[in-house]
């Protein structure tokens, strides 16, 4: 899955059809060998026991709400000289058959929904036949090693090409690539976009992924990448190979000098997430239609949550789970309630679907976002309460219900 953008990597596409690089690549299932050709250089690895160090949730979003969250997410690659989405490839991938659109980016019901619609599109002068939709973080959410997360459901239909990856400087890792006609088969890819290019790409065969939601998972770590789906490890692959090319575990290793395995991600690169669903080329890497062609209505790659985890935090991240959430007042005075007062308050924390309840002297009478306003009810003379219930935390094994007590003028 690699970006169109105008850049070397752009040239790179133009020299070598996507397609064709990928076709050579694909390894079978997952537990069988991957790439067995020349290893890179060798180095020298102190080998020891794995890292067990606790997963820190360092980023998140559970797509609550009614609006894509512009602090985190663009719906474009940021490849432009501004940062915006003026850039031949900011809004097009090669192989694709698509225009992303910030239109098939929705949020409704506690997901995030990236469409995908046959409508043609211009872009820079590139006629294509649909849209597509596509989220690239921003910001602080770039990664060097880390556990990349999604729980999503992945639509059926021949031609789409549903992804999460993560991308930057030399490195792509695809935690899952679909084509919509065989959506049992799911690929997890690992690229090297240097000079010389590298990929390691395997399968695994399961069910009709589509049929529901799963989470798909990858683990990067200093010396081995780890796909999981729904909790299961089906893929790895080692920084170390042997002299035939074929990874050597991650850890448990015994200290020496091993040659490199050539696909695996520099560690001076930090990736961005990247989600996105599109329509493949007729003779690319899925089974595109020749021409404009409607899927169903609501066709999506439907996501609930997306969670990017660290071992040590790193650069401005932080551990998002010591910030304990609370109810607050926005109007820090403190001062009692009076008889028909109406007061906002606020939860603290990352926006999140939230269930308020308060004790029978208030009533509720509006929420927006983590806001909500109460009004003091007339004959009141007693302490009252404000509860605010939060059913999808990532940093809870229940709901949390953060409560806070109202002060009444008597």
């Amino acid at each position: 899955m690699h970006p169109n953008g105008t850049s070397a990597h752009y040239m790179l596409l133009h020299r070598v059809p996507r397609f064709l690089l990928i076709a050579t690549l694909l390894s079978g299932p997952f537990d069988a060998a991957a790439q067995r050709r020349n290893p890179g250089p060798t180095a020298y690895s102190e080998g020891g026991p794995c890292d067990t160090t606790e997963w820190k949730l360092v980023f998140h979003d559970e797509f609550d709400g009614t609006e894509l969250d512009r602090s985190k997410w663009v719906t474009y690659f940021t490849y432009s000289a501004d940062g915006s989405d003026q850039c031949e490839g900011c809004r097009v991938m090669g192989g694709t058959n698509n225009v992303f659109r910030a239109e098939q980016v929705r949020l409704s019901e506690g997901t995030l929904k990236l469409g995908v619609e046959a409508k043609k599109g211009n872009w820079y002068g590139k006629e294509l036949d649909h849209e597509g939709g596509l989220i690239h973080s921003i910001g602080k959410a770039r990664f060097t090693y880390g556990r990349f997360e999604i729980r999503c459901r992945i639509p059926s239909g021949t031609g789409l090409w549903p992804a999460f990856w993560g991308y930057g400087g030399e490195t792509e890792i695809d935690v899952f690539e679909f084509c919509g006609e065989r959506p049992q088969w799911m690929k997890g890819s690992l690229h090297r976009w240097g000079e010389q290019k590298h990929s390691s790409t395997g399968k695994h065969k399961g069910p009709d992924l589509s049929k529901d939601f799963h989470t798909y998972a990858v683990e990067w770590e200093q010396d081995e990448l780890r796909w999981y789906l729904d909790g299961r490890l089906v893929h790895s692959r080692g920084r170390f190979v042997d002299r035939k090319g074929r990874p050597l575990p991650g850890c448990d290793r015994p200290s020496g000098t091993h040659a490199t395995a050539p696909y695996f991600p520099r560690s001076t690169d930090a990736v961005n997430i990247i989600i996105n669903l599109a329509v493949s080329e007729p003779k690319g890497y899925c089974k595109g239609p020749k021409g404009s062609v409607s899927w169903p209505v609501g066709t999506a790659l439907e996501v609930d949550h997306v969670r990017v985890y660290q071992r040590r935090p790193q650069g401005e991240l932080v551990d998002l789970c010591k910030a304990t959430r609370k109810v607050m007042p926005t109007d820090a005075s403190g001062a009692p309630m009076r008889q028909g007062e109406v007061r906002s308050y606020v939860l603290s924390g990352d926006p999140t679907a939230i269930n308020w309840s308060c004790s029978s002297g208030l009533s509720i009478v509006g929420t927006e976002g983590n806001n909500v306003n109460v009004r003091l009810k007339k004959g009141i003379r007693t302490d009252q309460w404000l509860n605010a219930e939060i059913g999808d935390e990532p940093c809870s094994a229940g709901p949390l219900a953060p409560r806070v007590a109202v002060a009444v003028l008597r």
